[in-house]
C-alpha cells in the first residue's frame, strides 16, 4: 500500500514540476514577444520583418566581407558595370554590394551543399567526378546572378519598347495643345505611371534632372544611356536634331511614333510567324501520341478480344 502511495506522490510531483516549467517558459515567451512587438513599432517598416532574426550590423559586416571576394577592381563605378546596374532599375547604393555578396555566397554554398548531400546519401562518385561537379556548381553559382541581371535588363527594355509609341502619342497631344516640352514630359510621365511604370520612371528622372539645372538635351542623352534602347536612342537623336535645326517637334514626333508602331507590328508578326515552328515539337511528342492512342485504342482492344476467342 505504501509503495502505491509513494508512486502516486512521485507522479503528482513530476506532473506539478512539468506544468510549472511549461507555464514559466510560456510566460517568458509571451513577455518577450510583447517586448519585441513594442520595440518593432519604433523601427522602420522594412526592418521589422528581419530585426528579430538577425542583427543589422552583423549582417552588413558579413555582406561587406563577402562582397570583397567578388567585387571588381577599383574604378568599376565609372565603367560599364555601374551602368549595367543602373539599367536594371535598382539604383540604391547598396545594390552592387549585395549583388557581389550573393555571387560569393552562391559560388561557395552550392559546392558545399553537394558535398554534404553526397556524404549523407552515400553517393558513389569518384573524386574526379566530385571535383568536376563541385567546380561546375561553383561556376554556375558565380554566373547565375549575371544571367539574372541580363534577364532583368532585357525585360525592362522590352516593356519600355512596347510602351514607347503610346508615350510619344501622349507627348504629341500635350505639345500640340500648347504645353512646352519640359512640362509635356512631366505630365506624360505622371499619366503613364500606371500603364508603364518603368518608362514613366525613366522619363520622370529626366524631368527631375532638368529641374536640377541640366540642359534638356543632356538629360535626354542620359536617359538614352540609362535605358540602352534603340527606339529611344533614335527618339532622343530626333529631338536633339529638331531642337538644333529649329524644326517642329510635334511633326517629328508624329513621324517617329508612326515608325515605332510599324516596328511594333512587325515584331508581333514575327512572333506570330514563329508559333507553328514552336508548336511542332509539342505536337509530335505530346499531342499526336495521345490522339493516336484515343483513336486506335478501342479498335486494338476489340481486335485483341476477337483474337482471344
Amino acid at each position: 500500500m505504501m509503495n502505491y502511495i509513494f508512486i502516486a506522490l512521485l507522479i503528482f510531483l513530476s506532473a506539478t514540476l512539468l506544468v510549472y516549467g511549461v507555464a514559466k517558459v510560456l510566460n517568458e515567451f509571451i513577455v518577450n514577444r510583447r517586448i519585441n512587438s513594442v520595440v518593432q513599432e519604433t523601427r522602420p517598416k522594412r526592418l521589422r520583418a528581419i530585426a528579430p532574426l538577425i542583427d543589422p550590423d552583423k549582417l552588413k559586416l558579413i555582406i561587406r566581407k563577402m562582397n570583397e571576394l567578388s567585387k571588381p577592381t577599383d574604378g568599376w563605378q565609372d565603367s560599364s558595370i555601374k551602368l549595367r546596374f543602373m539599367r536594371t532599375g535598382w539604383r540604391h547604393e547598396s545594390v552592387p554590394t549585395i549583388f557581389y555578396a550573393i555571387k560569393t555566397c552562391l559560388s561557395i554554398v552550392a559546392p558545399l551543399l553537394f558535398i554534404l548531400i553526397s556524404h549523407f546519401f552515400f553517393l558513389q562518385l569518384s573524386s574526379i567526378n566530385s571535383l568536376m561537379i563541385s567546380l561546375l556548381l561553383a561556376a554556375s553559382g558565380y554566373y547565375l546572378p549575371e544571367l539574372f541581371i541580363s534577364h532583368r535588363i532585357n525585360q525592362r527594355a522590352q516593356e519600355m519598347r512596347n510602351s514607347l509609341p503610346d508615350f510619344i502619342d501622349l507627348l504629341v497631344m500635350c505639345t500640340a495643345s500648347g504645353l512646352g516640352m519640359d512640362a509635356a514630359l512631366n505630365r506624360v510621365s505622371l499619366e503613364m505611371a500606371k500603364s508603364s511604370p518603368t518608362l514613366a520612371e525613366e522619363f520622370y528622372l529626366s524631368c527631375l534632372e532638368i529641374r536640377a539645372g541640366a540642359a534638356r538635351m543632356d538629360a535626354l542623352k542620359n536617359l538614352a544611356l540609362r535605358v540602352n534602347l534603340d527606339d529611344l536612342s533614335n527618339l532622343v537623336t530626333m529631338l536633339v536634331q529638331a531642337d538644333k535645326f529649329g524644326s517642329s517637334l510635334t511633326d517629328s514626333m508624329k513621324i517617329q511614333s508612326e515608325f515605332m508602331r510599324i516596328k511594333r507590328m512587325q515584331r508581333a508578326e514575327a512572333v506570330a510567324a514563329k508559333i507553328p515552328v514552336k508548336m511542332l515539337l509539342p505536337l509530335i511528342f505530346f499531342i499526336f501520341p495521345i490522339l493516336m492512342f484515343v483513336l486506335i485504342g478501342p479498335a486494338f482492344i476489340q481486335m485483341s478480344t476477337a483474337f482471344a476467342k
